[in-house]
Order: C-alpha cells, then sequence, then structure tokens
C-alpha cells in the first residue's frame, strides 16, 4: 500500500503574515470586541461623543487624531490644537475610570473605535459624520 504525502498546508511559514490575513485580524479584532467588550466600546464611545456635545468644533478628524494619540500611548503635540489635547485628557480620564480593563482589551477598544471612525467620516475638517452615527447609539 503506498503511503500518502501529508498536504503542503500543514508545512507553510505560519509565521508569515499575508495582506489577507491582516484584513482578517481587523475584522476578527472589531467582531471579538462588539462581542466581547461591548461596554468598553461603549465608554470610549460616551467619553468622545460628551466632548463633542460640549464643543461643537469638535469633528470626526480630531477624534481619529486623539485616538490615534492615546493608542500609541504618547504626549499631545504642541501642534494638535486644544481640542485634541482635551479628548485626549478625557479618554484618560476614562481609562482611569476603567481601571478593571487589562491594557491589551483597552487598546483593541481604542482601535475599533479608530476603524469605525475611519469607515463613517471622510476625516475632512468640519465633518461629522461618525459623531452623527454614534450620537444615536449614546446616552
Amino acid at each position: 500500500m503506498p503511503t500518502r504525502k501529508p498536504p503542503k498546508r500543514l508545512f507553510k511559514n505560519k509565521d508569515v503574515i499575508h495582506a489577507y490575513q491582516h484584513d482578517r485580524s481587523a475584522k476578527g479584532l472589531r467582531k471579538s470586541m462588539t462581542r466581547d467588550h461591548v461596554d468598553v466600546l461603549q465608554n470610549i464611545e460616551f467619553a468622545l461623543v460628551n466632548a463633542a456635545r460640549e464643543d461643537p468644533n469638535i469633528d470626526d478628524r480630531m477624534i481619529a487624531q486623539s485616538l490615534r494619540i492615546c493608542m500609541h500611548q504618547t504626549d499631545s503635540p504642541d501642534d494638535a490644537g486644544l481640542p485634541v489635547v482635551r479628548l485626549c485628557g478625557v479618554l484618560k480620564a476614562m481609562r482611569s475610570f476603567r481601571e478593571d480593563v487589562p491594557d491589551d482589551i483597552w487598546l483593541a477598544g481604542l482601535e475599533t473605535v479608530d476603524d469605525s471612525v475611519r469607515r463613517h467620516s471622510s476625516l475632512l475638517p468640519g465633518v461629522r459624520s461618525y459623531l452623527d452615527f454614534v450620537n444615536g447609539f449614546v446616552h
């Protein structure tokens, strides 16, 4: 009886991440966050929407910029502008409030909200389409 060769897929380099796998992992992250950690996403969005309600000059671009700053855990650049600095402070305050959330889950929440901002907005100056979208969900 001849022996069969094992399938080639068993020997593929598992350390190589292809472009399609990267896209799938982002979708998987978003799906797991919306399934398992809705409370974290709600906290982040609540903080951002409340800050935008207080300051009508805040737009989607500022939201995205503050999320990026917080994701990379850098201090706000001097040229970021006062609203972005305020948004970073609001997000840091919410992070302090949610000390029970592990850092990797919090970071995944920031990434998921950032992905949502980029999907729902053109990020042009003055555009608030993401804020208008999420405003209906945040009370």
